[in-house]
């Protein structure tokens, strides 16, 4: 213990305290930010990339992400939410004719008409379950959907004698609650779309969307919070995933189809299920955003397992077979340069996940003017959307297909062995995704450059 005489008066412990707690949140923000050749760190170079971009003109990119809340007034976005022009504000009127009546900064397909959110969902075994029961009662089920629906029903059964919580008997895994009642839709109708309300909500419970946002525009060089990865990005604000369960099909799709009639470039889609009920709906939303050039940016998953044998929903690949050209899956990595690189957690795919991305401890914007540090495929997903939309800033003329062309021939290619996500496999990063690599701005950016020999 230190004498007394010591001990910092209270205004120079408090200053302490604060440059500390100043100087920990900028190692946590900054590490993946870093160069992997020159900290060897695993980070994307996005200093570096700006200071390649010095001097260059911008124009603003409108990035739809769709996730579970977002606190749109947070100090770091409020700057960067996007604001429909067309529509007057309060009046009661769709005066754009969207659909949707007073949507001024996004839609929330997860509420009731009122604007009151409704956070719980059954699980998608649940879903599927529950439709085949109401598709089939009294009836022989069709041969080719049947292993499906056994799949979901044994999963259903698992997950109700395992214990569950309460959350999963009152939601997640009961046949008998319906959210659709609330939100005002029809459960039967995949392809209703005037339900919910413009009210977006900050509940401080639902950080991920606020978290997910921050880390793709939060304002930059403003002297508050953390630094986006883009810097000339509006943030389109869609309320579609849950609490509890897992989000409906019918919601993901009117959230993309939203997003694309709305002006945005890009989505950002931080979730993922292993069950699909309605995929025909999604695939649908899927193509029609590829007709209008529009990237999707999907999260792996955090369960170590192999997307290449497990699907996890949305996936990039139609029910006939195509693969659309727009889906971007990315995979979930750390700062060290040894085995450990690829998250033990982290989903993976040679076939189906397109490259890594840094997912862990990553700082950003929390409801309430807060801060904090979260993990997963759902933090590497924004980190890769980020860029994206830094390419279509300063590269106004490439299309959604050279971007994603660009940032897959740009990886930095680890030369390590790393385990393979869930087990203690030695294998070489190309085992792991598409690409072979980590999304890298700098090497990014150099080839747009080189693309659009632009000076």
């Amino acid at each position: 213990m230190f004498p007394h005489r010591l001990l910092p008066k209270p205004a120079l412990l408090l200053f302490l305290l604060v440059f500390c707690g100043t100087i920990a949140c900028a190692q946590t923000q900054s590490w993946s930010y870093a160069d992997p050749a020159t900290d060897s760190i695993a980070g994307i170079s996005l200093d570096k990339a700006y200071e390649l971009l010095k001097g260059r003109i911008a124009k603003t990119v409108i990035v739809a992400v769709i996730d579970n809340g977002f606190d749109i007034n947070h100090e770091d976005l409020q700057a960067v939410i996007w604001t429909n022009k067309k529509e007057i504000p309060g009046n009661g009127i769709d005066d754009d004719h969207n659909g949707y009546v007073d949507d001024i900064h996004g839609w929330n397909f997860r509420s009731t008409k009122e604007g009151v959110l409704v956070p719980d969902e059954q699980a998608g075994y649940t879903q599927l379950y529950a439709d085949w029961i109401n598709k089939y009662r009294g009836k022989q089920p069709d041969s080719l959907l049947n292993p499906l629906y056994f799949a979901a029903q044994q999963a259903y059964l698992a997950k109700i004698r395992s214990g569950q919580d309460s959350n999963d008997v009152k939601y997640a895994c009961n046949l008998t609650y319906n959210s659709s009642s609330l939100l005002g839709d029809k459960r039967e109708g995949p392809y209703d779309h005037v339900y919910g309300s413009p009210i977006i909500p900050a509940v401080a419970a639902l950080s991920h969307g606020t978290h997910v946002a921050g880390i793709i525009g939060a304002v930059r060089d403003n002297g508050k919070g953390i630094n986006g990865v883009a810097d000339h990005v509006l943030i389109m604000p869609i309320v579609a995933t849950t609490q509890t369960g897992d989000e409906r099909d019918k919601d993901i799709a009117n959230a993309i189809r939203y997003a694309v009639d709305n002006g945005a470039q890009l989505i950002n889609m931080s979730f993922s299920k292993t069950f699909s009920s309605h995929k025909k709906v999604v695939d649908e939303a899927v193509e029609y955003a590829a007709a209008h050039g529009v990237l999707i940016f999907h999260a792996a998953g955090n369960d170590g397992m192999n997307d290449d044998s497990i699907p996890y929903y949305p996936v990039a690949t139609y029910m006939d077979g195509r693969k659309a050209p727009n889906f971007i899956t990315v995979g979930w990595s750390r700062s060290k340069f040894d085995y450990r690189l690829a998250h033990p957690y982290s989903n993976y795919g040679k076939s189906k996940v397109d490259f890594f991305a840094p997912g862990s401890d990553i700082l950003s914007t929390v409801p309430v003017n807060s801060y904090g540090s979260k993990s997963g495929s759902s933090m590497s997903t924004p980190c890769a959307t980020g860029i994206a939309a830094l390419l279509l800033a300063y590269f106004p003329e490439l299309s959604g297909e050279q971007v994603k062309d660009i940032m897959m021939r740009s990886v930095f290619k680890p030369a390590n062995m790393v385990n393979r996500p869930g087990t203690k496999e030695s294998v070489t990063f190309d085992q792991l995704c598409v690409s072979g690599g980590i999304i890298n701005a700098c090497n990014a950016v150099k080839m747009a450059i080189e693309l659009t020999h632009s000076h």
